[in-house]
């Protein structure tokens, strides 16, 4: 039937050409799917389609000619107009179908990128990275959308940075910044000049030459007075003196980052153990100030976890110190970064302003260049910074909650940003803090056997290194006791080492001691948390803080107790001051709602996430905020 309306001559070997075309479209179409889909049973469904389709269209040529036929004549029985609208549509189609191919093919068009390494704080690395992509996005316009640079960006602690920057990036006994912190940096964004300044110091001892080529400050953050029992402020009133009344308050609390590892937190220390002269307060005084602090602030030690965890309850600080960057991501529910808030969370709502004052120390952010950088991304970083000091980046730094910067922040020496004299306040702060009576448990199951990521140690190897790490930090005030699990044969109880006094020969008893121990058998974790609270629950100690840190790679193998069980008797312990923070590692992870999280928050403590390598350090830096170093 089709044959008889085809035209004469020609016409039938133009339309067989013509259906065989079709049919290669519909095949490549299919092949296509074929090439981009991750899904086996995608894949088997496009390959049926090309089969069928091709097998159809030879088959039934003759019928797709018609159609080919009738469409060809339709044009000539449309009017003028529908013929205009059409033809405007199909160009419309054409347009919009090209425009969505080159978006989808751009990426492989555009050239690669020179990779710039960035190097920031673990408190400033969420908005580093939101300001660093908003520069590739700026270097791409004009550039047919190709950016000019790759922003890499990743965050170490002021610890381990200074130390590794001042070797300029090479390794030693004690640290491969390489494996354990990352590539070297290109360029470093530190939060405050301080940090600068220790790598200055440190150099200068060590009689190394300087990494440092510039230090040009970039934005600004004071520390500000923020939550929801904030007082009013008169007049012309320093923070001191403000934070001073609210302190003197019956029942008053007051949370901040611990000043050993975070540098708010030592700005906020700064505030905190001064009057409004701005003279250091009595001994008394900075030791009742200290308590309030510690008894206030639920976990964390930097401030970015310490807002982190007011978020995970859903709830704001009563009075906290903190940079007004990172309050105001706190209070817009941008991503704060760090365990649980690595993205963004709904805030409270109807918070008051924070106190904020001229006079109020605060972070400088400068940015750091240094000697090493050849000239390829030596451009590469100027460029960025040229960018950070122009208009262009002045609304990207305000949504991160970034300040313009102060010139009488931008040096070295003579900073009005910081204190000055940090050491002094330091050295207060350590006299002012609570001895400690702490108890660890270490995981000596089989999986802590296993290689520590890439390292050729083991995970318990890397235990003991932490366990050493955090021993050194004991005063001569502090008591620590070292437990392991599960019980091995030949012992009866979870005790490896007692409680004692932090003297010399103690530390080596409690270092020494986990030489012997043979990872091996399961996990009893929900059993040794309970033992170990209420062991700690039995001293009372007038003034003395009262932790259990466990740290494990997994979870729980036991059958009983359940969790339910063991967060309820954390809970009713904890009522008596003894608080329970969990190191995970390797498998185990400290989620949101998941077991860790739940028990910690019953413990009025925190869970800290580490990675093989991070593990000595995220322990020395939660014992440095429960001893007192003195």
């Amino acid at each position: 039937m089709p044959e008889k309306t085809v035209p004469p001559g020609n016409g039938g070997r133009l339309r067989t050409v013509v259906a065989a075309v079709v049919a290669l479209a519909i095949a490549g179409g299919a092949q296509f799917a074929m090439e981009r889909a991750d899904n086996s049973w995608l894949l088997l469904v496009a390959a049926m389609v090309m089969a069928a389709v091709s097998i159809w269209s030879l088959a039934y040529r003759e019928s797709i000619a018609w159609l080919l036929d009738y469409l060809y004549g339709l044009p000539g029985r449309m009017p003028r107009r529908a013929k205009v609208t059409a033809a405007g549509g199909v160009l419309l189609v054409l347009a919009a179908s090209s425009a969505a191919l080159y978006e989808s093919a751009r990426e492989a068009v555009c050239p690669q990128a020179l990779e710039m390494r960035i190097l920031t704080s673990p408190e400033g690395l969420q908005a580093t990275r939101e300001v660093a992509h908003e520069y590739a996005r700026f270097t791409a316009r004009g550039h047919d959308g190709c950016p000019a640079v790759y922003p890499y960006v990743y965050a170490a602690g002021t610890l381990a940075t200074t130390g590794a920057l001042t070797r300029q990036w090479a390794d030693s006994k004690e640290q491969k910044p390489l494996e354990e912190l990352g590539p070297r940096p290109d360029v470093w964004l530190p939060d405050s000049m301080l940090d600068v300044r220790e790598v200055q110091e440190i150099a200068v001892k060590a009689t190394l030459p300087s990494p440092l080529r510039t230090v040009t400050s970039i934005a600004t953050s004071p520390i500000v007075l923020a939550g929801t029992a904030v007082p009013q402020t008169e007049g012309d009133a320093t923070l001191s003196a403000v934070v001073a009344g609210l302190l003197d308050r019956s029942g008053a609390a007051l949370s901040a980052a611990d000043p050993e590892a975070s540098t708010a937190g030592l700005l906020a220390a700064d505030v905190y153990l001064h009057d409004a002269s701005g003279e250091a307060v009595e001994a008394a005084v900075a030791r009742r100030r200290a308590q309030i602090v510690a008894d206030s602030t639920v976990a964390g030690t930097d401030e970015v976890s310490v807002l982190c965890a007011y978020l995970r309850e859903g709830k704001a600080p009563p009075a906290v110190l903190t940079s007004l960057r990172t309050w105001r991501r706190f209070v817009s529910g941008r991503a704060l970064g760090g365990a649980g808030c690595s993205s963004p969370r709904t805030p409270p709502e109807d918070l008051p302003a924070p106190v904020v004052l001229d006079s109020a120390p605060a972070l400088d952010h400068p940015l750091v260049q240094f000697t090493w950088t050849g000239p390829g991304q030596r451009a590469a970083v100027e460029a960025f910074q040229a960018w950070l000091r122009g208009e262009d980046a002045d609304a990207v730094l305000r949504e991160a909650g970034l300040g313009e910067p102060d010139p009488a922040c931008a040096g070295l020496n003579g900073n009005a940003c910081v204190p000055r004299d940090p050491a002094e306040t330091l050295d207060r702060y350590e006299q002012a803090k609570r001895p400690g009576r702490v108890l660890l448990a270490v995981d000596s199951s089989g999986s802590m056997a296993q290689p520590a990521g890439s390292r050729r140690t083991t995970r318990f190897a890397v235990a003991a290194q932490g366990v050493a790490a955090a021993a050194a930090q004991m005063g001569t005030r502090d008591e620590f006791g070292l437990w392991t699990f599960p019980i091995p044969d030949g012992r009866k109880t979870f005790e490896l080492v007692g409680p004692a006094e932090g003297s010399a020969r103690h530390r080596e008893t409690v270092v020494g001691a986990l030489r012997a121990v043979k990872p091996d058998g399961g996990t009893p974790l929900y059993a040794t948390i309970q033992a170990g609270m209420r062991e700690l629950g039995k001293v009372r100690g007038e003034g003395q803080i009262r932790a259990f840190v466990v740290l494990t790679d997994g979870e729980n193998t036991g059958a009983k107790p359940g969790l339910k069980q063991t967060a309820a008797e954390v809970e009713r312990i904890a009522r008596d001051g003894v608080r329970l923070y969990v190191i995970a590692t390797g498998e185990a992870e400290c989620g949101d709602d998941g077991p860790l999280y739940q028990l910690t928050r019953a413990g009025r403590g925190g869970c800290l996430t580490a990675g093989a390598a991070e593990v000595p350090d995220t322990m020395t830096q939660l014992f440095k905020t429960l001893w007192s170093g003195e």
